[in-house]
């Protein structure tokens, strides 16, 4: 079984990710993307949640251009699913959190949108439905997080933005890349005060 996904082809798709292997991490498609929004955005102010962090390109980047980049990764901070709740409780705040899972971003949600500042962008890996053969799990996981077993960048968007209004952050999609297996997509959040946003007063 040498063509197609097949499920030793994908055990090998795995270990070459886990060993940092640029073929399947894409830093230099993902630097250039970043590069492109710095007519948004003042890197050098920026203090960065880099979420699933390979310490590589990526994170040099980040190091090289930002102003503190808070690293999550095997090696600095162990399971980044218990972590991040840490660093929540600590009351951080970032203006950049960039989320660049092997699998699915969902069990981020929607903890990531109360670590945010007024002003930040939301920058996610997510693998391109259909690629990879999906099996009943997988499919429920999509119809639990997304509401649809085969979503569209437009479910995955509205779905962000219902978790954004919670925090009162209006969630944009700004961009969105396709690299091989992969979307990388970025939106731009912006806390909104909630008497604004429903045209309230305060009595």
């Amino acid at each position: 079984m040498t063509v197609g996904h097949t499920p030793e082809k994908r055990r090998q798709q795995r270990l070459f990710k886990k060993a940092n292997v640029d073929e399947y991490h894409h830093p230099d498609e993902k630097i250039e993307q970043l590069e492109r929004l710095r007519p948004l955005i003042e890197y050098g102010k920026c203090e960065v949640l880099e979420v699933f962090a390979g310490q590589g390109n990526l994170t040099e980047w980040y190091e090289a251009n930002t102003k503190r980049v808070t690293p999550m990764s095997r090696q600095t901070t162990g399971d980044s699913f218990h972590e991040i709740y840490r660093i929540r409780a600590d009351r951080k705040k970032f203006d950049i959190i960039d989320i660049d899972s092997y699998g699915y971003p969902s069990r981020f949600f929607p903890v990531v949108f109360e670590m945010m500042k007024d002003r930040a962008l939301l920058v996610i890996t997510f693998p391109v439905v259909g690629v990879a053969c999906l099996n009943g799990i997988t499919e429920q996981h999509f119809i639990n997080f997304y509401r649809s077993a085969r979503p569209t960048i437009g479910d995955v968007t509205g779905v962000l933005t219902d978790m954004g209004l919670r925090e009162w952050i209006q969630v944009s999609l700004h961009e969105v890349r396709k690299i091989k297996r992969i979307y990388r997509m970025v939106f731009l959040c912006r806390k909104e005060k909630a008497t604004e946003f429903c045209n309230v007063k305060n009595q």
